[in-house]
């Protein structure tokens, strides 16, 4: 069935064709007149066969349930202080300039999460037409996976305006190599900060921080430990920066936005970028979360400097 509409509330007038615990998919086809949407998603420009990205953050409220979850504010507990970094140029004697950089304490909410991730990832891959479609994960019907499947037809619906529910028979039986691209290896090796700091600052825009002196002060501190590899987000992860210790087996995992958390893992870099946003933010995975509080550099520096 066909959906063209900017949301659905009611799933079920959709599903009416599927028999419980049959499988179904969500897809856009005629792929090629959605270009332009598909790269802001995050697939590469050729559009391969088997790549599977995570949705933008960017492209809307949907898209960032699906990635980051849904959070609300705790306004029955205390709020928390935070400190963001604020600096000025002022005349000194009133002769020279003199640079001051200052952390700045602000309140904000405690937030508790009320819904996980979904995590749906989008694929591209072949129809029974041998045609390119994007595809949604396997999704089974039944009343547990109701939500489910009405997320990712509203997944779908912000990203491309239409979708078509579909049975297994509407796939290709080809077998297809699946490549997940939910990261951007920067060139290997020790990168000086000035070039790294161009790379950095184009995600930024990208991501609309508004606050990227701050950011950039934590990406260099960051990588002022001598990482061997820095990798940044694609999709719907292109809000965090990866910077990677093989030699201590420790992936800084680091936020863009002021007011978030550092994750640091000591799982091996090839199933670390396996794994989905949820996966990686769930509570049990890091070894080290560092809100970004005073303190943050301290806890950084004993860190990695073990």
């Amino acid at each position: 069935m066909r959906i063209a509409q900017s949301k659905i509330q009611n799933v079920d007038k959709f599903l009416l064709e599927f028999k419980k615990d049959e499988n179904l998919y969500i897809i856009l086809d005629d792929i090629d007149s959605f270009k332009d949407r598909l790269l802001q998603v995050g697939f590469s420009s050729s559009l391969p066969i088997g790549e599977k990205v995570l949705p933008s953050i960017l492209c809307g409220n949907v898209s960032e349930i699906n990635a980051n979850g849904r959070y609300e504010k705790l306004k029955d507990l205390p709020k928390e202080t935070y400190y963001k970094t604020q600096s000025a140029t002022i005349k000194a004697y009133g002769k020279h300039d003199v640079h001051i950089t200052k952390q700045q304490p602000y309140k904000k909410f405690q937030v508790g999460l009320i819904e996980v991730a979904p995590s749906m990832e989008l694929l591209i891959l072949l129809d029974d037409n041998n045609e390119k479609i994007v595809t949604s994960d396997k999704l089974i019907f039944n009343e547990n996976n109701k939500n489910l499947i009405k997320h990712t037809i509203n997944l779908f619906l912000e990203l491309f305006g239409e979708c078509s529910v579909v049975d297994i028979e509407f796939l290709s039986r080809q077998k297809t190599k699946i490549k997940k691209v939910s990261w951007n290896i920067l060139p290997q090796g020790v990168m000086p900060w000035v070039k790294l700091k161009e790379a950095l600052i184009d995600l930024l825009d990208k991501t609309e921080v508004v606050s990227k002196e701050d950011t950039l002060r934590r990406f260099e501190y960051i990588n002022s430990f001598s990482p061997d590899f820095v990798a940044t987000g694609n999709g719907g992860f292109n809000d965090y920066v990866v910077f990677g210790f093989t030699d201590r087996n420790l992936y800084v995992l680091e936020n863009s936005f002021a007011g978030n958390a550092t994750y640091i893992f000591n799982n091996d870099w090839e199933t670390l970028s396996q794994l989905s946003k949820a996966e990686i933010l769930a509570e049990n995975l890091q070894v080290h979360r560092l809100i970004h509080r005073k303190y943050w550099k301290r806890s950084i520096k004993d860190i990695l400097n073990k």
